[in-house]
């Protein structure tokens, strides 16, 4: 059996990174406060969004918390 990191390709990425998505936009929501749509909205333009839809970079294994760190150390600096 293959293991999990090597089976996943860039095409079939764009079935998990929707609900990753929404549980990283839920996350930044309940620690902030802020508004989901606009959270998410600025979240696919961040950095953390380019290197999660990158299959090569394996932020796809991070989990939401992981990414919501990412995402606010990005935007503090």
């Amino acid at each position: 059996m293959m293991p999990l990191k090597e089976t996943f390709t860039q095409e079939n990425l764009s079935l998990i990174l929707p609900s990753k998505i929404a549980l990283v936009v839920d996350l930044l929501s309940r620690r902030t406060g802020g508004d989901p749509v606009k959270l998410m909205t600025d979240f696919y333009k961040s950095k953390t969004y380019a290197m999660l839809q990158d299959e090569t970079t394996k932020y796809w294994w991070f989990g939401p918390a992981e990414l919501c760190d990412l995402y606010v150390n990005e935007r503090a600096h």
